[in-house]
């Protein structure tokens, strides 16, 4: 068997759920039992799913940068295409929480510009940078 910290995690979550839960009298020390598994499992999942995760969002907000550097103009639309291309720095999840937060101010910048504008393109980026980064943080709700 491989060691891997979510199953490590959930193991132990397993072993509180099953063998020491069950032990408990108190109803409040139970509580904080279930608590602390639900704790474990919603941790194991983050850890198993992080970078995949990270990797798909810093991709979508790629492509929609791709897209915004068509509506913008000078500097801004450069940079903006520049990042479209870029790559991810590596898979440690700090790393690509570092690029993600590159990627997200020049996705609110880009969405500033936007929003001054009155035309239908402008409005419909506009929109979609919000769906998008809806969609990333319901991706991001803990699952047990």
């Amino acid at each position: 068997m491989n060691f891997n910290i979510p199953c490590a995690v959930k193991g132990v979550g397993a072993l509180l759920r099953d063998r020491i839960l069950p032990e408990i009298g108190d109803n409040y020390a139970a509580n904080m039992a279930r608590m602390a598994t639900s704790v474990l499992n919603i941790s194991a999942n983050w850890a198993d799913n992080a970078a995949a995760l990270r990797v798909a969002e810093n991709a979508a907000i790629r492509a929609l940068l791709g897209e915004a550097a068509g509506l913008a103009q000078g500097d801004l639309s450069d940079r903006l295409a520049e990042a479209a291309k870029s790559a991810d720095p590596g898979l440690r999840v700090s790393e690509l929480d570092a690029e993600s937060h590159r990627l997200r101010l020049l996705l609110v910048e880009s969405q500033a510009v936007l929003e001054l504008r009155d035309d239908a393109a402008a409005r419909e980026m506009d929109q979609r940078i919000w769906r998008l980064l809806e969609e990333i943080e319901m991706s991001r709700a803990p699952v047990e």
